[in-house]
């Protein structure tokens, strides 16, 4: 069988998502989760992370893309995707500051749970854009963290359609990243989906059947789940719905079958790519 982790990304951003969250990993429909710690919601949703501590892997969501950040260059505001983009690319991000946020964020995640994120990937995954991947390979080896840590790669990528924004993310510096995770023995997974539009009314049970049949074993599915909000209250939140709605459904369990997958956690059960 193929061994495939489905990891929820924005937990804390908003409790419809978190609640959304919690549920698909206490049915077993989801295996990993990234928690927003910029979030306001934040410090209410990070109780029921107890509640599915041992069946997921827990990992922080580096932002730096929405809201305000965490340390003193920051805290006024983030820069925004196509800013950090534009700057990263340029090398005209100050790599200092870049550090201070990311181990603020860390440190935040660190003193809400009470231990080290399982793994680390990106809002918007910022996380292996130049500069700041370097900057997150620096913050990673201050710590002592467990031999199971792992990052998450969007390199390969399987997508579901040949959109400009599956094209853009990987050429904004998946493929670098890849590389530096291989040479810094630093466990990744071994192929990445779950990128598409995020407009309503989306085929994402047709989506998840093409990630599922092309991913290589001890791949990564991206998805954001949640419970139905009020127009405004998220972004998104018809397409988040829609995907909470298939993730809890029989029809995604007919789909693994028939695709011979088995959904694992990646810590307990990867291929080491690294090695």
């Amino acid at each position: 069988m193929k061994k495939l982790t489905l990891c929820a990304d924005d937990y804390g951003m908003h409790p419809q998502v978190s609640r959304a969250i919690v549920e698909l990993i206490q049915q077993q429909r989801v295996q990993a989760t990234s928690c927003l710690v910029t979030s306001d919601y934040w410090q209410e949703s990070v109780h029921f992370v107890n509640d599915i501590r041992t069946q997921a892997d827990i990992g922080l969501h580096l932002n730096f893309t929405e809201g305000s950040g965490l340390s003193n260059a920051f805290v006024n505001g983030l820069p925004g995707l196509g800013k950090m983009l534009a700057l990263s690319h340029l090398r005209l991000l100050n790599t200092g500051h870049l550090v201070e946020e990311i181990s603020a964020q860390f440190e935040a995640f660190t003193s809400a749970t009470g231990f080290f994120p399982d793994f680390i990937d990106g809002h918007q995954h910022v996380h292996h854009l130049p500069q700041v991947r370097d900057a997150l390979l620096k913050v990673i080896s201050r710590y002592s963290l467990s031999e199971r840590f792992w990052v998450r790669s969007a390199y390969p990528m399987v997508s579901a359609t040949s959109d400009l924004k599956a094209q853009i993310i990987v050429g904004s510096g998946a493929k670098a990243f890849s590389r530096q995770l291989q040479s810094n023995s630093i466990h990744h997974n071994s192929s990445f989906a779950g990128v598409y539009s995020l407009t309503p009314n989306q085929p994402f049970r047709q989506y998840m059947r093409q990630w599922m049949h092309h991913l290589q074993h001890y791949g990564l599915v991206m998805c954001h789940p949640a419970r139905a909000a009020s127009p405004g209250q998220f972004d998104h939140s018809r397409t988040r719905l829609q995907e909470y709605n298939y993730l809890k459904s029989q029809e995604f369990i007919a789909d693994c079958r028939e695709n011979t997958i088995k959904l694992v956690r990646f810590s307990i059960n990867h291929g080491s790519p690294a090695s």
